[in-house]
C-alpha cells in the first residue's frame, strides 16, 4: 500500500443514525457519482439522508446552517468491498501460493486450526477497525466460522454478513434484512456444497429478500469436477465427509450448473468467475446474476485474471472485493482499483470507480441508499484529501492510487 491513511477522512459511518438539523459540507469537488463530478460544491445532509448537492457559489442560502468545510479535496461516497473474509485475516504473509490452489486450500484450513480461535478473533477485529482508514464503508463479508458476525455488528459498517456454507448442512441462523446491515447466507462454491443445499439456501434468502453470494468459476479444480473429473479434488471431499455421489455434475462448466440448479437470479452475487466461456457471460446476463471480482487474490492464487472487458460489454456491471489477507496484501480497495487501473489499462477509469461504489452497492442489495451521494440517500461520506484542478485528473488519482 501507498496510500498515506490520513489523506483519508471518513465523515457520518454508514451504520450510525444522526438526528439534528441540517449541515452543510463543502470541498473542492463533491462526487455524486463517479461520472458527476461538482466543482467547488456542498453537500447537504439532515437526520442522517443527503438533502442536496449543489455549487457553493449557486446563491442557495444556507443561512442558519452548520457549514464545514472540508478543504479542496473531494467529497465522495464511502467504497464497497463486496467480498472479504475477515475471518482469515491473521493468516496475512502466512500462506505460499506457488503449490498450486488445491494445495492452499489444504494449507489454509491446518494453519486457520493451528492459529486458535483467539488468534483469529484478534485479527479479524484489527482487519475490520482498518477498514475505515481505506474509506470502506459497505462490505460483503463472508464468515465460515460464525464469529466476524458480532464483530461487525461492533463497528459502524454497513452492508452484508453472509454465513458461509459447504458440505450437506444447512446451517441454522437468524437472518435479518435491516436497514443498514443484513444477514444472509452463502454458498461456499459449486464444488463444496451439496447441490440440494444451495437450492436450499438460495430459496431461503429468496423468501426472505436477501442476496446469496457464492464463489463461482474460481479455480480449475472447480472446472475440472463440475464437467465430471473428479479426481484428487473428489478424494479430498471424501477426506472432509462431503459426499459427491449424487450431485449432477459432468459436461458443463460451474456457471451452467448453477444455472441448471436455479441458483442464478438477479439476487445472487457471484464470485471470481475467472473460469468461463462467452455461453457462461450471456447466462450471467440473461439471469441478471450480480458479479464481484477479486483481482490481486486471483493473481496470487490462479496466475490468471478474469475478463473485465467482455463483461463489461454484456453489461455486467462488475464490483470489487478483495477476498481475505490470506490470499492478498491488504483489504483496501483504493488497491484493488490501483491494481486494475495496471492490468486492465482499457478499461475507462470512471468504469473502475464505479466498481468500486454504485457497483458494489447494488451487488449488495444496497443501492438505494448508498454507492452514490444522491439525494435521499445515507449521508455517510468519505473526503479524500487532494488538490488538484480538474475532474479528470482527481479521477486518475483516485483510481491509480495517486493520493
Amino acid at each position: 500500500m501507498n496510500r498515506i491513511p490520513s489523506k483519508i477522512k471518513f465523515i457520518n459511518p454508514p451504520g450510525v443514525n444522526f438526528p439534528g438539523g441540517k449541515t452543510v459540507h463543502r470541498a473542492g469537488w463533491v462526487m455524486i457519482t463517479p461520472d458527476k463530478v461538482i466543482e467547488n460544491a456542498c453537500l447537504e445532509v439532515e437526520n442522517g439522508l443527503i438533502t442536496g448537492v449543489y455549487g457553493a457559489s449557486s446563491g442557495r442560502n444556507t443561512h442558519g446552517q452548520d457549514t464545514i468545510d472540508h478543504g479542496p479535496g473531494v467529497i465522495m461516497p464511502p467504497l464497497v468491498n463486496a467480498h472479504l473474509h475477515l475471518e482469515l485475516s491473521a493468516l496475512k504473509n502466512s500462506l505460499c501460493f506457488d503449490k498450486g490452489f488445491a494445495a492452499w486450500v489444504q494449507q489454509l484450513l491446518e494453519k486457520r486450526e493451528a492459529v486458535g480461535q483467539a488468534a483469529l478473533v484478534k485479527g479479524a477485529k484489527k482487519a475490520a477497525q482498518e477498514l475505515f482508514e481505506d474509506g470502506i464503508g459497505y462490505i460483503g463479508e463472508i464468515s465460515t466460522l460464525g464469529f466476524t458476525r458480532t464483530i461487525v455488528q461492533s463497528l459502524d459498517l454497513s452492508g452484508i454478513w453472509f454465513q458461509e456454507f459447504l458440505g450437506s448442512a444447512l446451517p441454522d441462523i437468524g437472518l435479518e434484512n435491516k436497514n443498514f446491515l443484513s444477514f444472509s447466507l452463502a454458498g461456499h462454491a459449486p464444488h463444496t456444497t451439496d447441490p440440494l443445499l444451495l437450492q436450499a439456501a438460495k430459496k431461503k434468502t429468496r423468501t426472505l429478500g436477501l442476496p446469496f453470494s457464492i464463489h463461482l468459476a474460481e479455480s480449475d479444480v472447480e472446472s475440472e469436477f463440475i464437467a465430471g473429473k473428479e479426481g484428487e479434488w473428489g478424494k479430498f471431499l471424501i477426506s472432509r465427509g462431503i459426499e459427491t455421489s449424487l450431485w449432477p455434475i459432468g459436461s458443463k462448466t460451474p456457471v451452467q450448473y448453477l444455472d441448471d440448479l436455479g441458483v442464478l437470479d438477479s439476487s445472487t452475487l457471484a464470485v471470481h468467475l475467472l473460469n468461463t466461456v462467452p455461453l457462461d457471460l450471456d447466462i450471467l446476463a440473461r439471469t441478471n446474476t450480480k458479479v464481484c471480482l477479486c483481482p490481486r487474490s486471483n493473481m496470487n492464487l490462479h496466475k490468471k485474471l478474469p475478463d473485465i472487458s467482455k463483461m463489461l460489454e454484456k453489461k455486467l456491471a462488475p464490483a470489487l472485493g478483495t477476498d481475505s489477507l490470506a490470499s492478498c496484501d491488504s483489504l483496501g480497495i483504493f488497491d484493488e482499483m490501483a491494481f486494475v487501473r495496471r492490468n486492465y489499462p482499457n478499461v475507462n477509469p470512471v468504469q473502475v470507480l464505479s466498481m468500486a461504489t454504485i457497483n458494489g452497492a447494488k451487488a449488495l442489495g444496497i443501492e438505494h441508499f448508498a454507492g452514490t451521494l444522491e439525494k435521499g440517500k445515507k449521508s455517510a461520506f468519505i473526503y479524500v484529501d487532494l488538490n488538484i484542478g480538474n475532474k479528470s485528473n482527481i479521477i486518475e488519482s483516485l483510481t491509480t492510487h495517486e493520493i
